[in-house]
């Protein structure tokens, strides 16, 4: 029988196109890396394996191995999976995907909570930008804010969230404070690369879905940044209520067009969701989903926890206005 953590080397190898890069996944240096996957080859009689300066090919002996690995690895897996299904004792790894907020602010106690209760249950955590598309590469589950991603997927609504247009004062001292989603246009927008579209939807006071379209200075796929770029007098964004709580509160921030919500392209309230494919999730994976929408239904949610007052939005005064005041 082989050795599952040589098949899972290989597998990682061929994944990252590194050996190198399988040796930091996994938690070993890259020389005793290069031996194990010499000794697979050597046990297979076949070279799996091409290398160069810049990267690493498979051979077709190497594709092969490849498709077979992970045949049996998944059959290991499913295998744990039913033995702990009727012990009802989970095991394995829970391979989760995040943003960066939704992770921190989501994850942490709910992981605690969970090993506590089963600490046979390991995981693997990874923090990116589109966290549902991790999910079609392996990934159990994804912690998701937006609109439902496009794909093969199952979600579920965990919370509705809100997004806010604002700017720093010193910004709309320079400027102007917008009434209407149309006043956008003459306003320098920071805008999300990824999470946003250059066209924002609103719903208005009386129901009616508003669309504007945006012309951005700025893009980035970092909300934080954009938060900083916002908080400096650099422009106006859309961000999560959440990640701009404490500077509302206290006056560095200012939330605009206050009788617009804002909405995501389908009209709907944002919404944080669990995402996972639609397939047989294995029993350890099940149990988390579960503890993870029990954790939130049962209490205050994690953005209930960290939400700061809002105050009312003050009436900032232009630049130009305050010269004829003076007068």
């Amino acid at each position: 029988m082989f050795d599952l953590d040589l098949l899972r080397l290989f597998v990682k190898v061929a994944e990252l196109g590194s050996i190198a890069a399988a040796a930091r996944a996994e938690g070993i240096s890259p020389s005793f890396a290069s031996r194990r996957i010499t000794a697979l080859e050597q046990t297979l009689n076949s070279r799996l394996v091409v290398r160069t300066t810049r990267n690493l090919m498979l051979t077709n002996a190497g594709q092969a191995c490849l498709s077979w690995a992970r045949d049996n690895l998944n059959r290991h897996d499913q295998l744990i999976d039913e033995l702990s299904s009727l012990e009802g004792v989970p095991r394995g790894v829970v391979r989760v995907a995040s943003h960066i907020y939704t992770g921190h602010t989501y994850l942490n106690d709910v992981i605690r909570e969970f090993r506590t209760t089963y600490p046979d249950v390991h995981f693997q955590i990874t923090i990116s930008d589109r966290p549902a598309r991790l999910v079609t590469e392996g990934y159990d589950i994804a912690i998701h804010s937006g609109p439902m991603p496009e794909g093969n997927f199952v979600g579920r609504r965990i919370r509705n969230y809100h997004r806010f247009v604002c700017a720093s004062p010193d910004y709309l001292g320079r400027h102007f404070t917008p009434t209407t989603p149309r006043d956008l246009d003459r306003l320098d927008i920071l805008n999300h690369s990824l999470n946003e579209p250059t066209t924002w939807h609103f719903r208005d006071e009386q129901g009616a879905v508003v669309m504007q379209q945006v012309r951005p200075v700025l893009e980035s796929n970092s909300y934080l940044l954009l938060r900083d770029l916002a908080l400096k007098g650099t422009g106006v964004v859309r961000i999560s209520e959440n990640m701009i709580g404490a500077e509302l509160a206290q006056g560095r921030l200012v939330r605009l067009l206050p009788r617009y919500r804002c909405v995501d392209p389908g009209g709907d309230d944002y919404a944080v969701r669990l995402v996972y494919p639609d397939r047989h999730l294995p029993f350890r994976v099940q149990l988390f989903a579960q503890h993870l929408l029990d954790r939130w239904a049962s209490g205050r949610s994690p953005e209930e926890e960290v939400r700061h007052t809002i105050p009312d939005v003050p009436r900032v005064v232009p630049h130009a206005e305050r010269q004829s005041e003076r007068l």
